[in-house]
């Protein structure tokens, strides 16, 4: 690629990326306008009257419940995001962060005093819901979230046999005119809600409300046509979210799963892309899972939670299939004796879905039996947004950096905040059984090279072999492999090799064409918080020097041991 081809692919990014920002800023304004249409209906519900509807159906709550936390809760100890506040109203309290106030007004953790079931988690139940309700009444909302408001909803709901079992007539108006106030807000709000998850989250709630509560039919019909909608738009034909994000699957399956049970008992059909959307997604869960039940840390994945992973599973009616590939989504898989390799092999999310997309193309994470060895930093599980915006980047991701540049363009206007602007486009691949080529265009028009990765599995799953070439501009650029905390990292004498120690014992070796460095990196997705961890670096100063770097994992075996032979005792003949 010649300097003329690198600026006039540079000019054709820039004007690609002031198009998309003024397609979303426009999207934008086309929400706002229909959200005026909403006005006098919102007038209405703030200055009618509020009915009291009946609750004639309670929804299953697929995710599991933790007894410990509902002794924190009737005992006024409220733990969220790990921080701790006591007393009997944590809603007047000062919140210590922003996470632990939108966990708290969330009511996600109704679930565990649902699960314990006793007459003391009862009454903490009540008396938390109608702390929020006095504290609404106070003017002293504590979340303006539409997510959050569904979620208050979904979990209200599933804890209503818990809240309104045994309570008085006065508890059990108060609590469902809030419900219905709450359910008619979310309503008014559907039509300013941007494209992704957050809208599904909304209308499943919706739909929730609607089957649940009595004389809600029409809420039912709307919301149900469109979520329909959303789910043929937003699941993609191979079982993919759109937004590439592979923990949308698992809180998608657990949230349709007890929906689909809902039609049914209210005599009723659901749409269906319901049926469709979690058989697609089903396969794509296995497609995403390493050996030891972690999901690929790919493109906003965070902390796997093995539980809901594995109640997920549990519905599966696929038969354990797991495919080989996920065309549309863009990922592919290699596996052979007991190794997996995943690979992100497709282009940037739409610019709408892409708030937690990641500049990890062409990145992979490895795995042997129940070790995970090489890993993506992932999503930090905190909301913070220094880590949030680094664990974005290439170079959290096992893969190339050009120029110590990432391959993506975040917006940072009102409207484009987060989203992607530019990234990569252009991702070829080609597969044979074990084999993959693949090559993308993300730092064409930044740095004026493309980055090509080949790699190749062997069938007994003991070697990974793999080259990366750089095509273009005189460019320098770091092939990375961000290591899990869990493996030990030994240097050799050898300057282009390193030994790696797995915790189940099994030794791997790293070896490479150029020097290899050891350096920090840190693991942000552990289910005990972010770690400090080690990565393998190969640095190459000039690529039109070393073009390419070969590389390669390679299994150790272990010596087996001699068996000796015991003289046999002399007979005393």
């Amino acid at each position: 690629m010649g300097r003329r081809a690198a600026l006039s692919a540079g000019l054709t990014r820039w004007i690609g990326e002031r198009r998309v920002a003024l397609s979303l800023v426009v999207a934008a304004g086309l929400r706002a306008a229909a959200a005026l249409s909403a006005l006098p209906g919102r007038l209405r519900v703030a200055f009618g009257a509020t009915p009291a509807p009946a609750l004639v159906l309670v929804p299953q709550d697929l995710r599991t419940a933790d007894p410990v936390r509902a002794d924190e809760l009737i005992a006024g100890v409220y733990v969220f995001a790990g921080r701790i506040v006591s007393g009997p109203d944590p809603f007047a309290a000062t919140p210590p962060s922003a996470e632990w106030a939108e966990a708290l007004a969330g009511f996600a953790w109704l679930r565990h005093l649902r699960a314990v079931g006793t007459p003391e988690a009862a009454d903490a139940a009540r008396r938390l819901v109608q702390a929020w309700i006095d504290a609404q009444a106070r003017g002293r909302p504590m979340s303006s979230s539409v997510v959050l408001s569904a979620e208050r909803i979904r979990s209200w709901i599933g804890a209503s046999g818990l809240l309104l079992a045994g309570a008085d007539q006065v508890f059990y108006r108060r609590f469902s005119r809030a419900l219905w106030r709450q359910v008619r807000q979310l309503e008014f709000q559907v039509a300013r809600l941007s494209p992704g998850v957050e809208r599904l989250a909304v209308l499943i709630a919706l739909v929730t409300a609607g089957l649940c509560m009595d004389g809600e039919d029409r809420l039912v019909a709307r919301a149900a046509r469109l979520l329909g909608d959303e789910l043929d738009r937003q699941i993609l034909p191979d079982g993919c979210h759109v937004s590439r994000d592979p923990g949308v699957l698992v809180g998608l399956v657990l949230d349709l799963l007890p929906l689909r049970q809902l039609f049914p008992a209210r005599s009723a059909t659901p749409p269906a892309a319901i049926l469709t959307a979690v058989d697609r997604m089903m396969p794509m869960i296995r497609f995403f899972q390493h050996g030891d039940g972690t999901l690929a840390r790919f493109n906003g994945m965070g902390q796997t939670a093995i539980d809901q992973v594995a109640t997920a599973l549990a519905y599966d009616e696929t038969r354990g299939l797991t495919p080989a590939s996920a065309p549309r989504g863009g990922y592919e898989r290699l596996e052979a004796g007991g190794t997996i390799v995943l690979v992100d092999t497709g282009p940037a999310p739409p610019a709408a879905f892409s708030a937690r997309a990641h500049a990890g193309c062409l990145s992979l994470e490895f795995s042997s039996g129940l070790d995970t060895i090489v890993i993506n930093c992932g999503r930090p599980s905190l909301q913070r947004a220094t880590w949030r915006i680094q664990a974005r980047k290439t170079a959290a991701h096992s893969t190339v950096t050009v120029a110590d540049r990432s391959s993506m363009t975040v917006g940072r206007g009102p409207c484009t905040a987060g989203l992607l602007l530019s990234g990569p486009s252009e991702v070829s691949c080609q597969r044979q059984d074990l084999t993959l080529d693949a090559r993308h265009d993300g730092y064409r028009g930044r740095c004026g090279v493309l980055h090509g990765r080949r790699l190749r599995l062997s069938g007994d799953g003991a070697l990974l072999e793999g080259v990366d070439r750089i095509e273009g501009e005189d460019r320098a650029y770091v092939l990375r492999f961000h290591i899990h905390p869990a493996v030990t990292l030994i240097p050799t004498e050898h300057p282009r090799a390193a030994l790696l120690r797995l915790a189940s014992g099994e030794g791997w070796r790293f070896l490479a064409d150029q020097p290899v460095a050891i350096e920090e990196s840190v693991a942000l997705t552990l289910a005990e918080g972010p770690r400090r961890t080690l990565q393998l670096t190969v640095a190459v100063a000039s690529s039109a020097a070393v073009p390419a770097v070969s590389w390669s994992f390679q299994k150790l075996q272990r010596p087996r041991p001699t068996a000796i032979a015991e003289p046999e005792p002399e007979l005393p003949l």
